[in-house]
């Protein structure tokens, strides 16, 4: 026979590696997924599975707005993502997701100015 303890234990590790892993994005979002710190793909909308520990998830929302680090990538939040080679945007500049083509998220130059900081004394301007 099998120990009640043990069933409960499972049942409670098994319930928290599934609240871990399973993301929810809206029709407005999508889920830039990264495997032991390189990018995998982008995910969404819908119900997305994350191994926990191994992948994460970073949740990137229209309107959500950031710098071009490159023509190739782009940085929200703390995370740099993969763009398309847009050579209407210059490097450095403040973008926006002004929506998603299928998964890949659209971005337009933002009405918001990117702070860049001096390097000698560290202000903004």
């Amino acid at each position: 026979m099998i120990d009640p303890v043990f069933v409960l234990i499972l049942t409670l590790l098994v319930t928290v590696i599934l609240y871990q892993s399973l993301k929810i994005a809206g029709e407005s979002e999508r889920f830039a997924v990264f495997v032991l710190g390189r990018f995998q793909a982008y995910k969404g909308p819908g119900l997305v599975f994350v191994i926990p520990h191994t992948q994460q998830a970073h949740r990137l929302r229209i309107g959500d707005t950031g710098t071009l680090t490159s023509y190739e990538f782009a940085r929200f939040g703390d995370v740099d993502i993969p763009v398309r080679n847009l050579r209407s945007l210059r490097r450095g500049q403040a973008v926006r997701i002004d929506g998603f083509d299928g998964v890949e998220p659209r971005l337009v130059a933002s009405s918001v100015a990117a702070a860049t900081t001096c390097p000698q004394c560290g202000h903004e301007f």
